[in-house]
C-alpha cells in the first residue's frame, strides 16, 4: 500500500485525486498516520485507531500489509522538523555547502550519521510494533546506507521474524557526509543479507526497456537477451537478492 505516514499535501488538503499518485512521496512526519485515509483528520487518537483498525481488518481476512516507506529524502529539507533543530543535521549537504539531491526530490537523507540512522530504525521499529506491518518496501534505497538497513532488518527481525525488507537499489549520486560508507544498492546487495532488491535488469530484460521504448526484451523479439533472463531467473551471482519489479 501506498506510504502510511503523514505528507505534505494531504496534510494540508486531506483530498486525494488521481493526479495525486505522486504526493505520497513528500513525507512530513515519519511516525504519523496520514490524515486523508481517517474519518477525522484533526483527531490523532482517530487516526492511530483507525488505521491499527484498518491492519487488523486486512489480517483477519488474509491480508499481508506491506507498506511503502520513503526514508531517502523529505518534503522540505529546510523546514523539517530535525532540520530546525539541528541545521543541516538530517540532510546531506556537498562541497557547495546545497542539498545534495540524488532523489531527484531536492535533499537526501543522511543516514550515515547516528541519530539519524536511530531515527529510520526506531520509526520502522514503531511501525512494526504498533501497527504490525508486515513487510517495508523501501523507496530508492540505494540513497541509504548498508548499516543503517542491516541495523533496521536486525531490530525488527528481534520481535517480528516474518516482515519482510525489500526495496530500490539503485546507484544514485549523493554526497555521503562521512568517509567508508556503502549505499544500499543492488551491487552491494551481499553487504545486507535480510534485504531484496526489485531488479530492473530482469523486468527489461524480459519486457523491454522502462525508459528506452525501442529497446525490446526477451518476449518482444530481442533473443539475445535469453541468457541475462535465465540468469536471473537461476539466480546467479550478479542476480542474488532480487526480486522483480
Amino acid at each position: 500500500m501506498p506510504n502510511i505516514y503523514s505528507t505534505e499535501k494531504f496534510e494540508k488538503e486531506f483530498t486525494y485525486s488521481g493526479s495525486d499518485l505522486g504526493a505520497t512521496y513528500t513525507p512530513e512526519n515519519y511516525n504519523v498516520p496520514e490524515g486523508s485515509y481517517s474519518t477525522d483528520p484533526y483527531n490523532g487518537a482517530v487516526r492511530v485507531s483507525e488505521m491499527k483498525q484498518m491492519v487488523k481488518t486486512l489480517h483477519d481476512n488474509q491480508i499481508s500489509v506491506i507498506t511503502d516507506v520513503v526514508y531517502n529524502h523529505v518534503y522540505n529539507a529546510s523546514d523539517f522538523c530535525v532540520n530546525q533543530i539541528v541545521p543541516g543535521y538530517f540532510s546531506r549537504v556537498d562541497a557547495d555547502g546545497k542539498y545534495s539531491n540524488g532523489s531527484d526530490c531536492g535533499n537526501d537523507t543522511a543516514s550515515e550519521r547516528s541519530m539519524v540512522r536511530k531515527y529510520i530504525v526506531d520509526s520502522v521499529k514503531y511501525w512494526a510494533d504498533e501497527y504490525h506491518i508486515d513487510g517495508f518496501r523501501f523507496d530508492l534505497v540505494g540513497l541509504i546506507d548498508t548499516e543503517t538497513i542491516n541495523e533496521v532488518v536486525t531490530e525488527v527481525h528481534k520481535t517480528h521474524p516474518d516482515v519482510i525488507f525489500y526495496g530500490e537499489g539503485w546507484t544514485m549520486d549523493t554526497a555521503v557526509t562521512k568517509d567508508g560508507y556503502k549505499m544500499t544498492t543492488q551491487p552491494n546487495s551481499t553487504d545486507v543479507p535480510g534485504f531484496a532488491f526489485f531488479s530492473d535488469t530482469l523486468r527489461d530484460a524480459l519486457k523491454g526497456h522502462v525508459f528506452y521504448t525501442t529497446r525490446k526484451g526477451y518476449v518482444s523479439g530481442a533473443a539475445d537477451l535469453a541468457d541475462t533472463v535465465k540468469g536471473c531467473f537461476l539466480g546467479q551471482a550478479s542476480q542474488k537478492k532480487s526480486v522483480s519489479a
